[in-house]
């Protein structure tokens, strides 16, 4: 069988749109289709939870601080082989010789001349995106990683009820002892599916309402209910966080432009081809905010202004993750962001 018809037997009796035009259907599994056969061989990065402060410490203990997080123990056992990531993305020169904070701005000009998206009578917010994760947990001094690719795919109402459909591809392992473990910790080792209705209100607890379009107004609005961020890069996650939970129209994708352009210690990494072959710039935060050294990345289309990607790189140690440096530990392409109708 062949990758595309993979990908469309996986996501069968997922999509709500019975009249998407056939080209639509193409791209969408071209798209998952080249993610997919790349990251088979490569294998991805760690499990990002909404709104998560992971701390990584480069010492002995490593401390999930999340939502549902776990507390990960020192380690006294030997290790098995190094964890599988993905393959690093090769980033080309500048598309200019322009600092971030000007390009940027640049890029939200761009965004702010496309036309709104169409919305047809009766339809509501709809988005896909690939993401891929590492699972690591260490307990008596080993760690223990699953790789878990995951397709989402959400439908939001203007009163914030929506579904949310999560779906799960085998996990992959670095070794036996790895599955072993993770099956007795009750683990799933094939492919499942989680699918999760909301009523109105609560499809995004935090993210309510219209996304606003003054800077000022969109970096209270990310951090209102929450602690005020403790580094620039959070403000970065939440842009990467949000582009995968809300459909933003032209004017609200160049205000986050705008957010990312203010954002302190920002550069310019490069252009590049994402990971589901599309062209972008990149540009990214160093940061130990989170415990380990690291560089978080978000990936423009120049042509759009539309986020494309977001990835996570640790640059120069793994404390206990395992994982050769440089090591991708998340990354997500964004491969939808238009109106559809609410599957029933």
């Amino acid at each position: 069988m062949k990758a595309i018809d993979e990908v469309r037997q996986l996501l069968g009796g997922l999509d709500p749109a019975r009249d998407s035009q056939p080209e639509d259907e193409e791209r969408r599994a071209r798209d998952l289709a080249r993610i997919l056969a790349s990251d088979r061989a490569d294998r991805p990065a760690r499990r990002a939870v909404p709104r998560r402060r992971l701390v990584l410490a480069a010492g002995g203990v490593v401390l999930a601080v999340a939502a549902g997080g776990v507390a990960l123990e020192t380690a006294r056992e030997p290790q098995p082989a190094y964890a599988a990531t993905p393959a690093i993305l090769i980033y080309g020169p500048p598309a200019s010789t322009e600092s971030a904070s000007i390009r940027l701005r640049r890029l939200a000009e761009v965004a702010a001349r496309q036309p709104d998206p169409a919305r047809p009578p009766g339809t509501v917010e709809h988005l896909e995106s690939a993401n891929w994760f590492l699972n690591s947990s260490i307990t008596g001094g080993r760690t223990t990683s699953a790789v878990v690719p995951e397709q989402w795919r959400s439908w939001r109402t203007d009163d914030n009820a929506g579904r949310m459909i999560k779906k799960a591809l085998p996990p992959t392992f670095r070794s036996d002892a790895d599955r072993r473990e993770w099956q007795r910790r009750g683990g799933r080792v094939d492919s499942s599916q989680e699918v999760n209705d909301y009523v109105a209100g609560q499809f995004t607890p935090r993210w309510q309402g219209a996304v606003p379009t003054d800077v000022n107004a969109l970096r209270e609005w990310l951090t209102a209910g929450g602690s005020p961020p403790e580094a620039p890069v959070q403000y970065l996650e939440d842009v990467a966080e949000l582009a995968g939970v809300r459909l933003l129209n032209p004017a609200q994708r160049a205000t986050t432009l705008r957010l990312l352009a203010d954002l302190p210690g920002i550069t310019v990494t490069g252009t590049v081809t994402d990971r589901a072959g599309r062209a972008g710039e990149a540009f990214s935060i160093t940061s130990d905010a989170h415990g380990l050294p690291a560089q978080y990345t978000v990936i423009i289309n120049p042509r759009s202004g539309a986020l494309l990607g977001y990835e996570e790189v640790l640059t120069t140690t793994a404390g206990m993750l395992h994982v050769t440096i440089p090591a991708v530990i998340t990354y997500r392409s964004y491969l939808v962001a238009e109106y559809a109708a609410m599957p029933r």
